[in-house]
């Protein structure tokens, strides 16, 4: 199966690099194999269930909505999330193995989000309205903001799962 990659990019301001906690649960919109679709998953990178008639685990087991006796399943293949600087482009979060369906979309929340401003004071009560956050450093008395959020699902560079790159 081919790997897809949660990507996200964003705007800056005032702030130096944008953080998600390694333990936040990532929220998706699915389509199964039999074309039902879901608009509300959230995988764990914590849980891992085993996946049945499989030596494998997944971090998220889902019964496709409209029946099927075979459930689909989705295993988080990166480590840990990367820090977002002020200036980057397109980013890789998640590097996502998925198993009888296919993600069509990230959905952002503010849950697990921290910053940082350029002088090293860390934010960390980030709350987005509307998709965009705006807050101000008393130390530089200057206002914050993330604005410009987009997310996308691509196609993994690394191939597919268990094949080498040549």
């Amino acid at each position: 199966m081919p790997l897809l990659e949660l990507q996200m990019k964003c705007e800056l301001e005032g702030l130096a690099k944008l953080d998600l906690d390694d333990g936040t649960r990532l929220n998706i919109k699915a389509r199964f194999s039999n074309g039902e679709t879901h608009d509300n998953l959230w995988i764990d990178r914590k849980e891992e269930v085993e996946v049945p008639g499989s030596k494998g685990t997944a971090n998220l087991l889902v019964k496709p909505p409209g029946g099927g006796k075979k459930p689909a399943s989705i295993k988080i293949e990166s480590k840990g999330y990367p820090e977002y600087k002020a200036g980057d482009g397109w980013k890789t979060f998640a590097v996502l193995d998925c198993r009888g369906l296919e993600v069509t979309d990230w959905v952002i929340h503010h849950e697990g989000f921290t910053a940082e401003t350029p002088g090293g004071q860390t934010v960390d009560d980030i709350e987005f309205e509307d998709g965009e956050y705006y807050g101000y450093d008393e130390k530089a008395e200057s206002e914050t903001s993330i604005k410009s959020i987009e997310t996308r699902v691509v196609l993994s560079k690394a191939g597919k799962k268990g094949k080498k790159k040549k």
